[in-house]
């Protein structure tokens, strides 16, 4: 207990002993809060960071003299003095307002079910190999690590239960000489792809209506806004192709009630906290996609973001170390995704191809499932230690 209780005040003095500055991460267009953005930067080879809480909050308790703000949704800035309110520029146009039309089209349900119906044949019938470029980004308080792979992949479709890729490229960047690779973000990006998910039950479990601002070349295409019926915390757009019932492209957010209803087994997160204390107290979970159509009438996901920030425990006695990291706003992994999937050029002749397991978040591995990751773990990939100025 007492080595408990000086870890404890080791934290808090250091916590304390630099000057701490208290702001606000906002959008520049909206003067919204941003949460979850990345603040960070390494000094006399030292990484720190901070994250911003749901209300755009953040606390830098560390020198600096050059801090990046980071956040998948907007451009990257560095600045060498910080005041009140920081402010981001978009990158994407999620931010922009919407103007809902309150009545739910009454024909809009059966077109979805139709989405729905045809799927396979448009979205996973073809066997395909794409070119694809993936980076994920991953900060918590003392560790940056980033890591992007490129080469073929070969999408799951009704021949293939699993996505395949063939690396041709690989960079890791990290503070330290960890040199693994991590593919974890690029399995949730494509198994829990939106169209794939899309069936009876969200259709069903979900409100939609109309965005009454939006414009598109296709007069066919309209943008719905949907919500959840029992989780105010699971909402999101999609754009539909209303003659082809088929959709363009989707984004949604998702956090923590939602998230541990779907994407979480009850009994293992029981489990886990009776055996250890595990618990998720926040779950924050931003999916972006767009689809891209070929020639032939089929279409596959082109460009996909994403972006997860959990805050999970082991222990019940920490409100010490719990209040710590919510003050400052670090301990946990913010990570970040992105992936774009290109037409391939010629395929060699032979192709070594590594099977990308399904998507998962808490579960029960078996012997050959920990030996699959920790190949995944090892694919190649050149090492650079990141540097102050990066």
């Amino acid at each position: 207990m007492k080595k408990a209780a000086l870890a404890i005040f080791s934290v808090l003095t250091a916590f304390s002993a630099h000057a701490q500055h208290r702001l606000v991460v906002a959008d520049k267009d909206t003067h919204e809060p941003i949460a979850q953005a990345s603040i960070y930067t390494k000094e006399n080879g030292k990484f720190h960071s901070a994250i911003s809480n749901d209300e755009g909050v953040a606390v830098v308790n560390f020198e600096f003299r050059r801090l990046t703000f980071s956040h998948l949704n907007y451009e990257r800035r560095v600045l060498t003095t910080l005041s009140d309110t920081v402010f981001l520029s978009p990158r994407y146009r999620e931010t922009t307002e919407v103007v809902v039309l309150n009545v739910e089209p009454k024909w809009i349900r059966e077109k979805l079910r139709k989405v729905v119906k045809t799927k396979q044949k448009v979205y996973f019938a073809q066997p395909r190999v794409l070119g694809y470029d993936y980076q994920t980004q991953s900060i918590d308080r003392h560790s940056y690590y980033a890591y992007q792979s490129k080469g073929l992949m070969q999408m799951k479709s009704l021949d293939h239960d699993h996505y395949h890729l063939c690396q041709t490229e690989g960079r890791i960047v990290s503070v330290d000489s960890t040199v693994l690779t991590d593919v974890v973000n690029l399995r949730r990006m494509l198994y829990e792809d939106f169209v794939e998910e899309l069936d009876g039950g969200f259709i069903s479990s979900h409100r939609f209506s109309q965005n009454g601002e939006f414009e598109s070349a296709n007069k066919n295409e309209l943008e719905l806004v949907f919500r959840s019926k029992k989780h105010n915390d699971d909402r999101g757009r999609i754009v539909i192709d209303t003659a082809r019932c088929v959709i363009r492209s989707a984004y949604r957010i998702t956090g923590t009630s939602s998230n541990k209803r779907e994407r979480m087994s009850s009994v293992l997160l029981s489990m886990a906290r009776l055996l250890s204390g595990y618990r998720v107290d926040k779950w924050n979970r931003t999916y972006h996609v767009n689809y891209v159509e070929l020639p032939d009438g089929t279409m596959y996901p082109g460009e996909v973001s994403y972006k997860f920030y959990m805050e999970t425990y082991d222990k019940e006695s920490d409100p010490v170390i719990k209040e710590y990291e919510q003050q400052s706003g670090a301990g946990f992994p913010n990570m970040e995704a992105t992936l774009r999937l290109t037409a391939a050029p010629s395929l060699p002749d032979s192709i070594a191809w590594v099977e990308l397991p399904g998507s998962w978040y808490l579960r029960l591995s078996s012997d050959k499932e920990r030996l699959q990751e920790i190949s995944l773990s090892h694919l190649p990939a050149i090492f650079d230690i990141y540097k102050e100025e990066d």
